[in-house]
């Protein structure tokens, strides 16, 4: 069945278009994208909304939702211990209703693709699936013989890798679920098994998801063991052969960018967490310049404490033009497309992104009528200095519509949140 929506204006590739007309066919992508046509027979009338692109989240750890809160005042090293002590105590069970809501928090604040590192099995991809989200899914492991949530899984790091290919396997040909080796960092994972990643990558063709220089306590260490900062560290094992996605590079030099961009190695700009835990400021300008694929994310809740990406999109654009004394350095556009066109090309669903003819229809629409759009100048400029999470109503992914004037169509959020209430207090009694 064809669907048609109308609203007061819409972000294409071409630029602002109002008032707007999307039509989507019966396999859920873009078949018309443009000002209204007569004769039109309209499903979704959203006069006072703007549509954009479901914004996609590069980097977070879905499951942790329910450790917002923990470590809030501690530095990187401190907060990372904090959290793994709650690791220890966690049941699948938590980690299903953590996942659940992150995906309402998600789903409410316009994010309709993520890309995450945590323990993922078939059963918790069924859950993304039945959301309506995509999601590129990276396990995480750190070695070979370590299990990394033994109240949730008796895998070990190397079962871990053999799950993630039959896993891969499995999915294979979903336009939702895509699949990612997720070693945790190359401080945790040693060599003989980043080697061994980079090359299961290239004969499988599974990308790899992985930590890359987000403190400057990880790059001591690494040039303490290694003698190498962490990225020519992984550089220097043929790492960046295989098809990666890093997180954070807060700490990049110039040869390591060089190095990226010469590899097609894809880096995710975290800003909120990066000052949050006072990692700090990644060098987004100078990524943007070498042509680095880019996206942007918000890491986990644990050190952010939001999935809110429309945070990101202002912090990431303003960030950098207060570091350089620079108001051109970055410009909202190219943060908006990092959030969108960019960012699900560089997690792996170039089929979404923008809203344009032969498309998957993931698109989102927020209330113009709030005080903060009144008056608004440009729809880029609204939505990345302006917008927040808040004023997203309607979201529609592959077509689907499931979030509706505030509603969810495909999650019972009052139930989550009663069940995520329960688990943490029984992960934190104390609160």
């Amino acid at each position: 069945m064809t669907t048609i929506v109308r609203a007061d204006t819409m972000l294409t590739p071409a630029g602002e278009v109002s008032p707007a007309e999307l039509e989507i066919d019966d396999a859920g992508r873009i078949s018309y994208a443009g000002t209204p046509r007569s004769g039109s027979i309209v499903t979704h009338d959203l006069t006072g909304h703007a549509l954009m692109p479901g914004l996609v989240n590069g980097h977070t750890h879905g499951a942790m939702t329910l450790q917002r809160g923990i470590s809030d005042d501690e530095g990187f090293m401190p907060w990372l211990a904090a959290v793994q002590e709650v690791e220890q105590g966690l049941t699948r069970d938590d980690i299903v209703v953590g996942l659940e809501v992150a995906m309402l928090e998600m789903i409410e604040t316009g994010t309709t693709t993520f890309a995450d590192m945590y323990h993922w099995d078939a059963g918790l991809l069924e859950l993304v699936r039945d959301a309506g989200m995509r999601v590129l899914a990276a396990p995480a492991m750190s070695t070979a013989d370590s299990v990394a949530f033994p109240g949730v899984s008796p895998l070990t790091g190397a079962e871990v890798l053999d799950e993630t290919e039959a896993l891969a396997a499995r999915f294979a040909g979903d336009a939702q679920i895509k699949l990612a080796y997720g070693p945790h960092a190359p401080y945790t994972c040693p060599p003989e098994l980043l080697q061994d990643i980079a090359a299961r990558s290239k004969r499988s063709g599974i990308p790899i998801h992985i930590h890359v220089s987000e403190s400057r306590a990880e790059v001591a260490q690494m040039t303490e063991q290694y003698g190498r900062t962490p990225a020519a560290h992984l550089d220097s094992l043929g790492f960046f052969e295989a098809r990666v996605l890093a997180a954070h590079c807060v700490h990049l030099t110039d040869d390591e960018i060089e190095v990226f961009a010469r590899t097609g190695t894809g880096a995710s700009h975290n800003p909120v967490s990066n000052l949050k835990l006072g990692c700090g400021v990644a060098r987004l300008p100078e990524m943007l310049d070498a042509g680095i694929a880019l996206t942007i994310g918000t890491d986990s809740v644990a050190s952010n404490n939001s999935l809110d990406l429309f945070e990101e999109l202002k912090l990431a654009t303003i960030l950098h033009r207060g570091m350089r004394h620079d108001a051109s350095v970055v410009s909202a556009a190219q943060v908006l497309d990092l959030a969108t066109r960019q960012g699900a090309a560089t997690v792996g669903f170039p089929e979404t992104g923008s809203l344009e003819f032969g498309k998957l229809a993931d698109v989102i629409a927020l209330d113009l009528g709030r005080t903060s759009a009144t008056p608004r100048g440009s729809l880029a400029s609204h939505l990345t200095f302006s917008a927040t999470g808040a004023d997203v109503r309607h979201v529609f992914i592959g077509g689907q519509h499931v979030y509706a004037d505030g509603e969810h169509l495909t999650l019972d959020a009052p139930a989550i949140r009663e069940r995520a209430h329960a688990a943490s207090a029984r992960l934190r009694p104390q609160t």
